[in-house]
């Protein structure tokens, strides 16, 4: 997904700020009807700037070492629901460290998400790996991505991408 330039009205944001206006959206949704371009705006105070895809409206900022952050909204269409994701990635495409952008690891955004009353499931794959953790609160189901600090050591988990599923 490719989303606009961030507007030269906006800060720069840290990882962790972001985060917490994410889950601030979150937090005051009852239900899938809930979520709107204009709460997902006046919720987070960032502007989403509409992408060559009509359906998407986003925000995208650059972080510390390499590292960008975009926050996305998605209409609603025939086949979708409204819904919101926050996605981390490098320009290199190399995951290898993500404490840059692990201010708030999983172990946070897990413990927020159960505090405002979501149940929670891990997903995993057909040989056991987990590939994400599913959260449910009446008709809003949310992915986490989650990915080791440091590729390939185990340990402390951040968040590579989390938003709601159709």
């Amino acid at each position: 997904m490719t989303t606009p330039a961030t507007p030269t009205d906006h800060p720069t944001l840290t990882a962790e700020e972001i985060g917490r206006r994410f889950l601030k959206l979150i937090e005051g949704l009852e239900s899938r009807s809930d979520l709107s371009l204009e709460r997902a705006q006046q919720e987070t105070g960032l502007t989403f700037n509409p992408s060559s895809d009509e359906r998407l409206y986003g925000y995208e900022q650059a972080l510390a070492d390499g590292w960008h952050v975009a926050m996305n909204y998605r209409l609603v269409t025939a086949s979708t629901k409204a819904g919101i994701d926050l996605h981390f990635w490098r320009d290199d495409d190399q995951d290898t460290d993500m404490s840059p952008v692990c201010a708030f690891d999983f172990d946070h955004y897990n413990s927020a998400l159960k505090a405002m009353g979501y149940r929670d499931a891990p997903i995993h794959g057909e040989i056991g790996q987990l590939q994400s953790w599913r959260y449910y609160k009446n008709d809003i189901t949310l992915s986490i991505i989650p990915q080791n600090a440091v590729a390939g050591v185990s340990g402390r988990l951040c968040v590579k991408s989390i938003g709601t599923l159709n």
